[in-house]
């Protein structure tokens, strides 16, 4: 008798898994022997459909999802896969844009329940097979499939890409994937493929050194989006090869480079799957942005969250609050303790004041982690209405986590 019976048994299933979230490296699973195994006993879903590989420090989630709504607009039944979800699991799988259904989910463990007994998967593993399962079932015809961490042995690189990406490298995961840049590179390269193109964000030439020597040995014709020469022009970017400066509703400067990357993405791949340059600069100009990226939270106060973690991304958000310069910002900071570092700590001690929020689970920073850096003060499930009502007229940055989100989104359910 099947143990998914219905959707809660599913979450209460899933929910007994470590996730990386929570207790960090040792809920993860590097290497491909049972994601491969699994996918085979369900039918290779991942070979029957075409894909795009986005691995990279910061922007991966962005241009995933860029990507998906360039080729959506254009025509084409897409899928794409992102992690971490901030507030519901179906986020992590869209199919045209719309989270997978609760039916499907409970389809997905009904089916392969007996190899999941067989194959022992860890949480993003579980996720990687359920996306491949769910964009082969819907005929995609391309998907667009976000790397966890890493990219050589993460569960995601089991597929044969169209092109790869990699967006950037930055001081992430350090304890995982390498202690420098260049260690860190030599891990995201190993998406790069045999013969198979490959695109390059905003990256240093030490780091870039590995990424090539890697895609020499493949024979991966490299890409090298910098060559756009993108500039960030107030709300707008411009570009060489195209007249007008491009307008989009991004906040942060560091999303010219994300349209760099689109847009040579997109070119290298004309040639098999066609998308008009109007298409493009229309898909560009009307993507919303993303949750948790710079979002502007609160429709009277100019409360904003960014999901920034690593000194690379928190030193862009720093740049999008340059607009406001002159004026008091206050930061609500969360994050965990594998984040703090000397170099992330020194940006952001010149917010003017910094409280600081204790997530649940062994991987959250508590104060005391926080407090040799600067002046904090706690803010707590008790008193953090009163907080935001002190704050209510100030500019404040939600900051540090993804994992923040939700935590956020209910407190503001209180101010609304």
């Amino acid at each position: 008798m099947t143990r998914f019976l219905t959707l809660a048994d599913v979450w209460n299933y899933l929910d007994q898994i470590p996730m990386f979230s929570k207790v960090g490296a040792s809920a993860s699973n590097f290497g491909l022997d049972n994601i491969s195994r699994f996918c085979k006993e369900i039918g290779n879903p991942h070979k029957q459909f075409k894909s795009i590989h986005v691995a990279g420090t910061n922007g991966k989630g962005t241009v995933t999802l860029l990507l998906e709504s360039v080729y959506r607009n254009a025509g084409l039944k897409t899928g794409a896969f992102t992690s971490p979800h901030l507030l519901k699991y179906n986020e992590r799988i869209k199919i045209n844009g719309v989270d997978i259904s609760d039916e499907k989910l409970l389809q997905f463990f009904h089916q392969t329940e007996s190899v999941l007994n067989e194959v022992p998967l860890t949480y993003f593993e579980i996720s990687t097979a359920l996306a491949f399962w769910a964009f082969c079932e819907a005929k995609v015809d391309i998907a667009i499939i976000e790397a966890g961490l890493g990219g050589r042995l993460d569960s995601t690189n089991i597929i044969t890409p169209e092109c790869s990406v990699i967006t950037s490298i930055g001081l992430d995961h350090q304890a995982i994937l390498g202690t420098t840049k260049r260690e860190i590179a030599r891990e995201k390269a190993g998406i790069i493929k045999y013969n198979i193109p490959v695109v390059i964000g905003h990256i240093e030439p030490e780091e870039r050194e590995e990424i090539e020597k890697k895609a020499e040995l493949e024979n991966a014709s490299l890409v090298y989006s910098d060559n756009l020469f993108p500039v960030w022009e107030g709300d707008s970017v411009k570009i060489n090869e195209v007249q007008n400066p491009i307008r989009t509703n991004f906040i942060e400067p560091v999303n010219k480079y994300n349209i760099a990357i689109i847009w040579s993405t997109i070119k290298i791949l004309h040639s098999t799957i066609a998308v008009s340059e109007s298409v493009l600069i229309s898909s560009l100009e009307h993507f919303n942005g993303l949750p948790a990226r710079f979002e502007k939270v609160h429709s009277q106060r100019e409360w904003y969250f960014s999901g920034a973690h690593n000194p690379d991304a928190i030193q862009s958000m720093m740049e999008a609050l340059n607009p406001l310069e002159g004026r008091k910002i206050t930061c609500v900071l969360s994050l965990m303790k594998d984040k703090i570092g000397e170099e992330t700590m020194n940006i952001l001690k010149h917010f003017d004041r910094i409280y600081f929020y204790e997530q649940e689970g062994e991987r959250a920073a508590k104060i005391e982690d926080v407090e040799n850096y600067f002046i904090v003060k706690l803010i707590e499930e008790k008193n953090y209405k009163t907080i935001l009502d002190e704050l209510k007229h100030e500019v404040v940055i939600f900051a540090g986590s993804f994992y923040f989100y939700p935590i956020v989104k209910r407190w503001l359910t209180y101010t609304n």
